[in-house]
């Protein structure tokens, strides 16, 4: 699972939803995080350049509420 840091906390469900949209496993963490995962990724860098390629696009479409790769929960 990897870890996403939101700017605006208020944001967290909106971008729940934008990953589950995209068939991303995003479920929100009691610190504010978001922790994701894209089941049946061909690999461990596929899933994540795929979450970072949308990272990318959350953050073009919305600047005013930017989220980070954080890392990986493992990490």
């Amino acid at each position: 699972m990897y870890v996403l840091r939101l700017s605006d906390p208020e944001a967290l469900e909106a971008l729940c939803e934008f990953f589950r949209r995209v068939h991303v496993a995003a479920q929100p963490a009691p610190d504010g995080t978001v922790r994701a995962s894209i089941p049946g990724a061909a690999s461990d860098l596929h899933e994540r350049r795929e979450i970072a390629g949308y990272v990318t696009t959350w953050n073009a479409l919305n600047p005013h509420s930017t989220v980070e790769l954080a890392g990986h929960e493992d990490e």
